[in-house]
């Protein structure tokens, strides 16, 4: 097992007229199982709606403030754009409007930042939400790799009925009954045809390096 570390965020509970995402609560719990072969649970924090972006930060700052094999990074919920374009991350106070979308949820630029200034040797983020691959456009993001749901402009996709959202639920299962080794780029590839396949949102990545090697499922 490598030294890693991993923070898992998920907001289901909106309070300011977002809809309701209880599959966020569900993905956190199935991506923390399917991660424990890589990631040792003590280095794995899962938080479900925080309240604050300071709820995020701070763990993630402290899993980003010693030397690892990995630091990876995880979000489900629901993204929005603020005024300049910028990808926000809700929290259940957020309000969707281009004005108050930064002020209300976790600016996907601040845990960028934090990640950009790890001493991991690898660095992934992953983003399960609206309007993931805005992520890219952010300086911070220049030495990651990302590994989002969406474009710039899409959706990302969930049903009501369902355990997981449609981007999360395929990459658990993948990790749980894929045949191993599955690294990143593995992922993709079986992320891209599978979602494809069934008319969904095509998802991202951005490699850094060797990074598509980090073995995610041994």
């Amino acid at each position: 097992m490598l030294d890693s570390r991993a923070v898992l965020v998920g907001t289901c509970t909106y309070t300011q007229g977002l809809p309701q995402l209880d599959q966020a609560a569900a993905n956190l719990t199935d991506l923390f199982d399917a991660l424990v072969e890589v990631v040792d649970p003590s280095g794995m924090h899962a938080v479900t709606d925080p309240t604050t972006a300071q709820l995020v930060l701070d763990p993630l700052d402290r899993c980003a403030s010693s030397p690892a094999d990995l630091l990876l990074f995880y979000y489900a919920g629901h993204g929005l754009r603020d005024q300049d374009d910028r990808l926000c991350l809700a929290l259940p106070g957020s309000v969707d409007t281009p004005r108050d979308a930064r002020r209300t949820s976790l600016p996907v630029d601040s845990v960028l930042e934090i990640m950009k200034r790890a001493p991991a040797r690898h660095r992934v983020v992953i983003l399960d939400c609206c309007y993931s691959g805005l992520a890219m456009d952010s300086p911070a993001a220049a030495d990651l790799h990302l590994l989002t749901a969406t474009n710039r402009t899409a959706k990302a996709a969930y049903r009501v009925d369902d355990r997981n959202t449609e981007f999360t639920g395929e990459l658990v299962r993948l990790l749980v009954d894929g045949p191993g080794p599955v690294d990143l780029g593995g992922v993709y590839r079986h992320l891209d045809r599978a979602l494809l396949a069934r008319g969904l949102p095509r998802p991202r990545q951005r490699c850094v390096d060797h990074s598509a090697e980090i073995v995610l499922r041994p």
